[in-house]
């Protein structure tokens, strides 16, 4: 390899052909300028067009979402409007506009609210005043959640909720609450009226009686409670069934108000009902006699002449008194004395009236205690052979010696425990106690038990009396249960399917007081009784009353041709007993042949020691034959 190296020569001049150094330099660092002005504008645009881009994103999101708002506003079920901090509405969706009425137009030029409030007022029959307005935009303005109601011209009940922002505007929703205000004025009239008949119930009675007794006592004047009650109105759903007793109450109904008016009859429950009267007695006593005239003809319910009677109570203020209840009470007492008087009429209550609810309470407080107390005793009454005269059995009969008032009839207190449902706890022990008083009977004597309606009613009858004869150790083909044909009236279908599991133990059923019902032979048929026992009117009336010999004689036939024994009750005399043997007469019962009496003056007939009154008791006529 080699190497050269050239040296300008210094003795040769060069000639300046270029640019000087300052100039080029110069010249070039401006080229670079231009070059580096460029590259920032490049980027620059390049970011305006990023950020361009990034705006028009946002813009169509910003798109988006507004419409999706708009959507959701429109599609929202409340009225939706937002007033800014100037009172200028700013947003109103379209339920707002219908729920309104506002015109599209005026809303979407951006309206204060004042002019929204101002075109619905103009809207109503009556025009809202500005001092109401102002007072709506202050709702809203004054920082606090308001809630109200408004129902407008055209039906609409609106629920109105003012929510404040923190701006200073607010936020008013709309709501329909038409079907739920209606909803709620159904719910509170049915808890105000009764839901068959439509007339206004009890709890509406009151409110309107105490409203009218505040004015006799502020301002004078008179007024009365007219208690009704129907007569026979049980038979009738009994006979034709509860869908017809539901139409008679409707008709029933709508005769009470056509005589008293709207608003002054409510029905209390069942087939009672109350009438407001205005004015005295006078204006009540004619009243009442209207009321009971409607039930003069019979009513038309599902093809059937239906007969019900009516009975009023009336009490009157302020002469009975200024409250509600007192007149309730004594209204319902002078109901009681004329349901009690023949039914069919009116009475007016008086003071004797109270005394005799009092006298009743406390005799039925009595009879409660001497049943806790075991202080109650039965009698018996022997039943003969009609054609020997010996002695067949027994019926007990219920008897009470009171500590004060001394002997209480039955006719007294068996119908104060029928009223007041002791009657079944009373027929429970009278059935315990003969079972257990025959148990102990050397002879084998039959005992006759009654049974009450009320005794019918109670579930599980067939297992009480069987689980009785259990606990006494009686035969069941000793114990006789004596029924009157109420019982299967009332609810043919249970009370013969009772009876039926009642003569399956071995139990002998009779019907008692045969022949003063209306249905008797109906009830033969559906029952096969084992015995009929003529009623004490028509045995009494023989020798005077040629009809009571052909009824006697029609039932003892009857009885024969069904297979049934027949007793005859009330037996008094010897003409009556001659009658009834030469008839044929199963059995007999009556003072004829022994009194009521404790079974230890029967001690002898019965197979035990005599008592202290057998040797009296043998001194009556008749009693020879169960000596």
């Amino acid at each position: 390899m080699a190497a050269a190296r050239v040296v300008p020569d210094p003795a040769l001049a060069v000639p300046q052909l270029g640019l000087a150094r300052g100039v080029l330099a110069g010249g070039i660092a401006g080229v670079m300028a231009v070059i580096l002005a460029f590259a920032a504008l490049t980027l620059m645009l390049d970011h305006l067009r990023r950020i361009n881009v990034a705006l028009a994103r946002q813009g169509r999101m910003l798109r988006e979402k507004t419409l999706l708002l708009d959507a959701t506003l429109d599609s929202m079920d409340q009225g939706l409007i937002m007033v800014d901090a100037g009172g200028v509405v700013r947003v109103c969706n379209e339920r707002a506009l219908a729920l309104l009425d506002l015109p599209r137009a005026m809303m979407q030029a951006r309206p204060s609210y004042r002019a929204v409030l101002r075109h619905e007022a103009s809207r109503r029959e009556r025009r809202r005043p500005d001092r109401s307005i102002r007072t709506w935009i202050e709702r809203g303005e004054a920082g606090q959640t308001q809630v109200h109601e408004r129902a407008r011209p055209n039906g609409l009940v609106l629920e109105i909720r003012t929510v404040p922002l923190a701006d200073g505007g607010f936020v008013r929703t709309f709501t329909d609450i038409t079907k739920r205000k209606a909803a709620e004025a159904e719910v509170a009239r049915l808890a105000r009226h009764d839901v068959l008949t439509g007339l206004p119930n009890r709890a509406l009675f009151h409110e309107t009686l105490a409203r009218s007794l505040v004015d006799i006592v502020q301002r004078g004047g008179a007024c009365a409670v007219l208690y009704l009650d129907l007569d026979g109105f049980k038979s009738v759903n009994d006979s034709l069934g509860h869908q017809a007793g539901d139409e008679l109450l409707r008709r029933v109904s709508a005769g009470l108000r056509g005589i008293a008016g709207d608003g002054a009859v409510a029905r209390l429950g069942g087939d009672e009902f109350a009438v407001l009267s205005a004015g005295g007695a006078a204006e009540a006593e004619v009243l009442a006699e209207r009321l009971i005239a409607l039930f003069h003809s019979p009513f038309s319910v599902g093809g059937h002449r239906v007969g019900v009677g009516l009975s009023v109570g009336i009490a009157l203020a302020p002469e009975h008194g200024t409250d509600a209840e007192p007149l309730y009470r004594r209204a319902d007492l002078a109901l009681y004395r004329a349901k009690a008087e023949g039914r069919g009429t009116y009475r007016i209550f008086t003071p004797a009236m109270d005394e005799e609810a009092e006298e009743r309470r406390v005799l039925e407080r009595d009879l409660r205690q001497a049943l806790d107390d075991n202080t109650l005793s039965l009698h018996y009454q022997p039943q003969v052979e009609g054609h020997t005269g010996a002695l067949v059995g027994f019926e007990a009969l219920l008897r009470w010696t009171h500590p004060v008032r001394g002997s209480v009839s039955p006719n007294v207190f068996v119908p104060l425990a029928e009223e007041t449902g002791l009657i079944v706890a009373l027929g429970d022990w009278v059935l315990r106690e003969a079972c257990r008083e025959a148990a102990q009977w050397a002879q084998p004597l039959k005992v006759a038990v009654n049974l009450s309606p009320r005794q019918f009613q109670k579930p599980g009858l067939p297992e009480t009396v069987l689980a009785i004869l259990a606990e006494t150790g009686l035969s069941p083909d000793r114990l006789e249960l004596e029924v009157t044909e109420s019982i299967i009236i009332n609810d043919m279908a249970r009370a013969v399917g009772i009876l039926r599991r009642l003569k399956s133990y071995g139990i002998r059923i009779s019907m008692d007081d045969f022949g003063t019902g209306y249905a008797s032979l109906a009830t033969l048929q559906a029952f096969p009784f084992d015995k009929l026992k003529i009623d004490r009117s028509f045995v009494a009336q023989l020798g005077t009353g040629p009809q009571a010999a052909v009824i006697v004689r029609a039932v003892l036939s009857l009885g024969r041709s069904l297979g049934m024994g027949v007793v005859a009750e009330g037996v008094e005399t010897h003409a009556q007993m001659k009658f009834l043997t030469e008839e044929a007469c199963g059995e007999m019962q009556g003072f004829l042949f022994g009194r009521p009496r404790p079974i230890t003056d029967y001690a002898a007939a019965v197979g035990g020691p005599a008592g202290p009154a057998e040797e009296s008791a043998r001194a009556e006529p008749g009693l020879a034959a169960v000596g």
